[in-house]
């Protein structure tokens, strides 16, 4: 009854347009995350998440340019509105730090006058440490590149590292995008097996911003945030390990580029952390801003910025702004309507499309 529910809410809702779902939703500021732009799919994000191309990229900035007001962080920090202007706020973000952040996004954010934040991993700065997930994308890579005789071969030495039969590559895939942080030693045995080398992988791509790339993006005026010290998501440590990791990550920043409060986005998503953690980690440390998440249009509490993916999932492709607006507008109303989602239906929220 309630996925009946959910699909006549969906059908009555798809026909309205953007202007009549921000009637019924009104949300101000709205925020957008992206990854990485680039003309072509990078090896380490290809199997995470589709990359916008930058005329795909630039198409957005348009579209949010002529229908809303792009707005800093400086703005939405401090409620501040410079102009009289009667369109709702949108914010424009960049998640992990990657190293095309300040070529192709950072001249077209210029051209079109469009702040932007670019939320860094503190340990990825300066390529020291390459991200557990783009790991498993390299891994995917490279078993695919195998001839189907060596990737027999390979599914039966995965199924011994990882302790789980893996029978098909479609297994493989799956069970590699899996992984959690705290598999992470497996993962590396993965690599070995697969000839996948990270340190030398960090030399040759150098995949994340370097210091000095990060403080041209500040000097250009955009502003810089934390996205946790290596990418780990809170709710899997102690509020203790959670506040240090918040609170470590934007100091290290904040003394980066000589800023006495940083924004904060969560990585992966802010489930399970708790809106009284978060207003005592911002009322003891005044070095930590306002936080960002990536559950679309929902509205949790007054510390908590959230945000829309417009990357998509690999298979799935990109995804245009005014799509990715309408999918988050209905999914929340229905949330609203029908009450919390299910675990499986709350998976949208990372950027998936939805089934509408």
């Amino acid at each position: 009854m309630p996925s009946t529910l959910r699909y006549l809410a969906a059908e009555v809702l798809r026909p309205l347009p953007l202007s009549a779902l921000a009637w019924l939703m009104p949300r101000d500021p709205i925020g957008f995350y992206y990854h990485t732009v680039g003309e072509r799919q990078l090896p380490y994000v290809r199997h995470l998440n589709a990359c916008k191309t930058p005329r795909q990229f630039e198409s957005d900035l348009e579209f949010l340019s002529r229908n809303y007001r792009p707005v800093s962080y400086a703005d939405i920090e401090h409620g501040r509105s410079r102009v009289r202007d009667r369109r709702a706020r949108v914010i424009v973000t960049f998640d992990d730090g990657l190293r095309e952040c300040c070529g192709v996004v950072r001249t077209l954010l210029l051209k079109h006058g469009i702040p932007a934040i670019f939320f860094v991993t503190t340990d990825f700065l300066d390529n020291r440490r390459l991200f557990y997930k783009h790991k498993v994308s390299l891994c995917v890579e490279e078993y695919l590149r195998l001839a189907r005789v060596d990737q027999l071969s390979a599914r039966k030495d995965l199924s011994a590292i990882l302790n789980v039969p893996i029978r098909r590559t479609s297994s493989v895939i799956a069970i590699l995008k899996g992984l959690k942080a705290s598999d992470e030693d497996r993962l590396d045995a993965v690599c070995a097996r697969l000839g996948v080398d990270p340190d030398a992988f960090l030399r040759a791509a150098t995949p994340y911003l370097s210091s000095a790339e990060v403080l041209s993006l500040a000097t250009d005026g955009f502003t810089i945030g934390a996205h946790g010290r290596s990418h780990v998501s809170l709710a899997a440590m102690t509020p203790e390990e959670a506040e240090a990791d918040i609170v470590d990550s934007c100091t290290r920043v904040g003394r980066l580029i000589g800023s006495a409060s940083v924004p904060y986005a969560f990585p992966f998503n802010g489930r399970g952390v708790s809106a009284a953690l978060l207003r005592k980690v911002r009322e003891k440390h005044p070095e930590v801003g306002l936080f960002f998440d990536t559950q679309g249009m929902g509205v949790d509490n007054a510390d908590v910025i959230n945000r829309i993916g417009v990357e998509g999932p690999r298979l799935r492709g990109v995804i245009s702004v005014p799509t990715a607006l309408r999918r988050a507008y209905v999914t929340e109303l229905k949330r609203v309507v029908m009450g919390p989602r299910t675990r499986n239906a709350r998976k949208a929220g990372d950027g998936a499309p939805l089934d509408l």
